[in-house]
C-alpha cells in the first residue's frame, strides 16, 4: 500500500526527538540546540517532508511575532480552531421544515481561537505575546484560518493535523432575537494533551497557560509542569467533561488552577442550585469560600454581567454587562475570558479586568460571528463609566 505524505510525527521519530521539538524548529518559537536542529533537518531531507501550509505561513509568523512583542506577558492558549458557517433565519425551523436563510457566511471560530483573538484585540497598553497551540489541516480553509489569526496578532503553533486533515466545521444558526443554535463536528483534540511534548522553560515574563474545558482531564499532569516553570494556569469550563462536573471533581479543579471561568448554568448544574440569581450568587460565594480555591473564580452571567470571587475572600465583585442590542451571543464568554486575561496578565486589579471584560464581551454580541466585533482598550475605556462595580470591595 502506498504511504501518504510524511507527517511531523514521522520527522520526530526519524530525528529521535518529540513532535513539540520539531514544531519549535519549524516555527522558530523556542531555540533548538544546533545538534538537534541538524538531526531534524536531516530527517526532513531524508523523508522529503513538506510542511505545506505551515511552511508557507512561517516567514509571516516569525516576522510578525518575535520582535514587536518582546517583553510583553505571554498567553499560551490550547484548543480548537473551527470553521463556522453563520446562518441567519427569522426563527429556528421545526423538524421537516424548509426555510430560506438571509445569508450563509464563513467565519473563523472555535473557543480557543475566539479567546485568543479577543485578548489580542485589546492591544496597547495591554499587549500580549499570544500563541495558539492547536491542530491545523492541510486544506485551503486551514491556510485561510492561519492568515486570519496572523492578521489578528495571534501566533499559531500547529502541533498536529486533525484526522480528516481539515478544520472541524460548525453550523451557527442565528435567530432574529439573537438566540443561536450550534451544530458542530466532534473536536478531536480533547483526546490528547497538546502541551505534552513542549519544552517549557522558566517564565521570564508573566506567563499563563489557558486550557479549554474540553482538554482539562488530559492536561492535568501538565498543570503542575507549567506551575513548576513559574507559569500561571487559567481554565474556561466550556466543554468540561461530565466526569469533572461534580462537586468533588470541580473542587479539585479550582484548587489547582489560578483563574477559572465558569458560566452560571454550569455552576448551577454542578452544585444543584435552583434559586434566583441574587440568591445563587450568595450560595456560590459560600461554596467557593468553603472549597478554598487556589485562585480567583469568575462566574459569567451572560447579559447580566459577571461576578468575581476572590481567592483572598471578601465580598464578591459584581459587574453588570453593557446594555446593547444583541445580534449574536456566540463566543461572548470566550471574549470575556480573553479580555480579562489581557488585563490580568498585566497585573491590573480584578475590578478593572472584570469591567473591561464585561464591556468587550457585550460589544461582541452586537455583530454576527464570535469574532465579528472586537473591542480595543481605547474603545472600552470610553465606555467604563457605563459599567460600575455593584458590590463594595
Amino acid at each position: 500500500m502506498k504511504k501518504g505524505r510524511p507527517t511531523i510525527a514521522d520527522v520526530a521519530r526519524a530525528a529521535g526527538v518529540s513532535v513539540g521539538t520539531v514544531s519549535h524548529f519549524l516555527n522558530e518559537t523556542v531555540p533548538v540546540k544546533a545538534e538537534t536542529a541538524e538531526r531534524i533537518q536531516g530527517a526532513i531531507q531524508k523523508l522529503a517532508y513538506r510542511p505545506s501550509v505551515f511552511a508557507r505561513s512561517l516567514p509571516m509568523l516569525s516576522a510578525k511575532t518575535v520582535h514587536a512583542r518582546e517583553g510583553n506577558p505571554r498567553l499560551l492558549v490550547v484548543g480548537h480552531i473551527c470553521l463556522d458557517y453563520l446562518c441567519r433565519v427569522p426563527v429556528l425551523p421545526h423538524r421537516d421544515d424548509r426555510i430560506a436563510a438571509e445569508h450563509i457566511d464563513k467565519a473563523l471560530g472555535g473557543p480557543a481561537a475566539n479567546l485568543a483573538v479577543a485578548a489580542a484585540s485589546v492591544g496597547a497598553p495591554y499587549e500580549l505575546q499570544i500563541d495558539l497551540a492547536t491542530s491545523i489541516g492541510d486544506d485551503g480553509d486551514s491556510e485561510w484560518a492561519l492568515a486570519e489569526l496572523l492578521a489578528r496578532n495571534v501566533n499559531v503553533l500547529p502541533i498536529r493535523r486533525p484526522i480528516k486533515n481539515r478544520l472541524p466545521r460548525a453550523m451557527v444558526i442565528i435567530e432574529a432575537n439573537g438566540s443561536r443554535t450550534i451544530i458542530h463536528e466532534t473536536f478531536e483534540l480533547s483526546e490528547i494533551d497538546l502541551t505534552e511534548n513542549m519544552d517549557i522553560g522558566p517564565a521570564n515574563v508573566r506567563s499563563c497557560l489557558h486550557i479549554e474545558g474540553f482538554h482539562y482531564e488530559r492536561m492535568v499532569p501538565s498543570i503542575a509542569r507549567f506551575h513548576a516553570a513559574g507559569w500561571k494556569v487559567s481554565l474556561h469550563t466550556a466543554g468540561l467533561p461530565a466526569g469533572s462536573r461534580t462537586p468533588t471533581a470541580f473542587s479539585a479543579l479550582i484548587r489547582q488552577v489560578d483563574l477559572t471561568f465558569i458560566n452560571d448554568e454550569a455552576f448551577r448544574e454542578i452544585f444543584d442550585i435552583r434559586t434566583p440569581l441574587a440568591t445563587m450568587i450568595d450560595e456560590a460565594d459560600r461554596i467557593l469560600k468553603r472549597i478554598k480555591a487556589r485562585g480567583d473564580v469568575v462566574l459569567t452571567l451572560g447579559e447580566f454581567g459577571a461576578v468575581v470571587f476572590k481567592k483572598s475572600g471578601g465580598a464578591p465583585i459584581e459587574v453588570p454587562a453593557l446594555p446593547v442590542t444583541r445580534v449574536d451571543a456566540t463566543g461572548a464568554g470566550d471574549a470575556f475570558a480573553g479580555i480579562f486575561l489581557s488585563l490580568w496578565l498585566h497585573d491590573k486589579s480584578l475590578v478593572d479586568a472584570a469591567r473591561y471584560a464585561a464591556i468587550g464581551a457585550s460589544l461582541t454580541t452586537t455583530a454576527e460571528g464570535a469574532q465579528g466585533r472586537s473591542a480595543n482598550a481605547y474603545e472600552i475605556e470610553t465606555l467604563l463609566p457605563s459599567v460600575e462595580v455593584k458590590a463594595a470591595v
